[in-house]
């Protein structure tokens, strides 16, 4: 099983040359992929300023790099229309030759949704938008054309040009075990999850079988990722992280985020430069 990783730094108080700088290192750091979160308000009150937008951020990114995959840690579905979105992903994978990870999620900042959309949809109508979503991208990604007709409604949609990739992977990013995994289960490539524990990470997992059982899709067809926050005591990391990320692949988790903005945007880029040279060797062939 091939081990990749990848950096994750919210964008929020943060100006495009900083995050140019990140995305530029990570490259160079040996990292598999970039991600960015899609916030338009800080995601809490101690965050240290508004966001950049997501999707033309990353078209900035896609346009000064040449290895690095990229993608959001994810994209609120009910941000942009679901065709909308399908098509500036396709935009960004072209832009990127071919590098996109297509994350989405149901979204939960309820400021955010009032300030933008005037309302804060229920959490039935957050899963039910990321579910048709999904299926409105998957049959974007892969067929010529696509019609869809239930919450959202598409009629005789021509994805062209087509992504440069033969399907961008579609990424489902939450831990919601009734639902999110459900629809992660039923239409993603990726199901990507934050667990606090070696303990609830192998619960998300087994849920997620489960869920592939119940829908009749193969298991092994789905990447696992979860993310990983480094913990620095005495100035090294701690062993629990390289212990998470052990136990974790024993699990079948494949992709592992590092969630650098943990301990400080100022140290992000020297946090994600030792990750690289003290973590990652002992897990990459």
């Amino acid at each position: 099983m091939k081990v990749t990783f990848g950096v994750h730094l919210p964008p929020e108080g943060l100006t495009f040359a900083q995050m140019r700088e990140a995305c530029l290192a990570a490259e160079m750091q040996g990292y598999d992929l970039f991600t960015i979160t899609d916030h338009f308000y800080p995601m809490r009150p101690s965050s240290a300023g508004y966001p950049l937008e997501c999707w033309t951020t990353l078209a900035g990114f896609a346009s000064i790099t040449e290895r690095i995959k990229l993608g959001p840690l994810v994209s609120c579905v009910e941000y942009r229309n679901p065709a909308l979105l399908g098509k500036m992903a396709t935009t960004v994978d072209i832009v990127s030759n071919g590098r996109l990870i297509l994350g989405i999620g149901a979204g939960w900042h309820e400021a955010e949704f009032k300030a933008y959309f005037g309302s804060f949809p229920t959490v039935k109508d957050r899963e039910d938008a990321l579910e048709e979503t999904a299926q409105i991208l998957r049959s974007m990604l892969h067929r010529r054309e696509t019609t869809f007709s239930k919450r959202y409604h598409v009629e005789n949609l021509i994805n062209l040009p087509p992504p440069v990739q033969k399907a961008i992977p579609i990424m489902i990013g939450g831990s919601g075990e009734k639902r999110t995994l459900r629809t992660a289960a039923r239409y993603g490539d990726i199901s990507h999850f934050f667990a606090n524990s070696t303990e609830e990470a192998e619960r998300k997992i087994g849920i997620l079988r489960e869920h592939c059982r119940r829908c009749g899709r193969d298991f092994s067809e789905i990447m696992l990722a979860t993310g990983v926050s480094p913990i620095v005591e005495g100035g090294r990391f701690s062993a629990q992280v390289s212990d998470y990320i052990e136990a974790c692949l024993g699990l079948g988790v494949s992709l592992f985020t590092v969630r650098v903005s943990a301990l400080g945007r100022d140290s992000a880029v020297e946090i994600q430069r030792r990750f690289a040279d003290e973590i990652m060797p002992s897990f990459k062939a």
